[in-house]
């Protein structure tokens, strides 16, 4: 199959492997599936679980990611019950922790330590899902004794910062503790930049290929992956922020369909003529996000608790935590 060269390039940027393959593989079910690439979907009680396996490296030049298996939890109705955090918490953080155990190394021992890293910057609520999911884990490793393997794990927790207010590169900060602490596995948590409007703070992505920070903001770090750190790296992200461009696209589209008009290029004409004085810098998020971010934040750091703690149950996941 052949895909057009600009498809390509919008896919490869994405952050969300599922919007890259949507936009590759398109939205009929009927259409062919994208070459090395596998797309299952089941509901759960709260949403639907979209996973993309990227099978080989004809799957990954398309997708522009890493070989390895990328997770979404859709939950659409997280942004509209505020007011009700329990009946969001229990089972996005189950299908969350099911979903990380799931791509933990299959050879990662009971005693192994587990290095938590909140990537983004905490002065900014669209880039602070990071730092905050790290005020709710509760570190273990500290006085982990062999004996309580069977309960909890050993669980560093860091939130490095940003280049901008440490002068250092965060991936470089992260290689120095995982050298010092050696853990057996990292998860990193960061915001992301969605392509849909419909998927910000309501969309959860996992996956076990790492992750390269700012990249859905045309902010490129160093990689925070197995190849630089020399352990596996699973990443949990969710959208915080829309491109401005996409807002104008999803409208000129809305505003074609309606009007039944002969004008394919319009949503893009918008877009250039709206946005040409920002470039590719203007992002938006929504004005709930100071309410969405720590409900977020705290739905991942549950998930991440009850993946890791043996006995971290349904019941009381919540005592392995703190700040909750």
């Amino acid at each position: 199959m052949n895909y057009d060269n600009n498809l390509l390039r919008q896919a490869q940027a994405l952050d969300m492997a599922t919007e890259a393959h949507q936009l590759l593989r398109g939205d009929s079910p009927d259409n062919p599936e994208v070459p090395g690439v596998r797309h299952t979907q089941r509901s759960f009680a709260a949403g639907t679980i979209n996973t993309i396996e990227i099978l080989d490296a004809q799957g990954a030049e398309l997708m522009g990611r890493d070989e390895g298996v990328y997770i979404t939890i859709e939950v659409p109705e997280l942004k509209n019950n505020l007011n009700d955090t329990n009946s969001q918490l229990l089972p996005i953080s189950a299908a969350l922790a099911e979903a990380i155990a799931g791509v933990l190394p299959a050879d990662l021992p009971p005693e192994a330590a587990v290095l938590v890293v909140g990537l983004g910057n905490f002065q900014t609520t669209a880039d602070a899902i990071g730092p905050k999911t790290i005020s709710y884990i509760q570190p273990t490793r500290h006085f982990y004794q062999q004996d309580w393997a069977a309960e909890i794990r050993p669980v560093a927790a860091i939130s490095p910062g940003v280049v901008g207010n440490t002068g250092i590169e965060t991936a470089r900060l992260i290689k120095g503790v995982t050298q010092q602490i050696k853990p057996g596995c990292l998860i990193v948590v960061d915001a992301l930049a969605a392509r849909s409007i419909s998927n910000i703070m309501s969309s959860i992505q996992i996956c076990n290929t790492g992750i390269r920070p700012g990249s859905g903001v045309q902010n490129r770090r160093q990689a925070v992956n197995q190849a630089y750190l020399g352990v596996p790296v699973i990443a949990v992200g969710i959208p915080t922020v829309v491109h401005g461009a996409t807002i104008i696209r999803e409208s000129a589209d809305l505003c074609l369909q309606r009007l039944a008009t002969e004008a394919p290029n319009l949503a893009d004409e918008l877009v250039e003529t709206l946005l040409h004085p920002f470039a590719d810098s203007l992002v938006v998020t929504p004005k709930e996000a100071d309410s969405l971010v720590p409900l977020a934040a705290k739905i991942i750091a549950a998930g991440i608790t009850r993946a890791l703690h043996p006995a971290a149950d349904e019941q009381n996941f919540s005592q392995y935590m703190q700040n909750i």
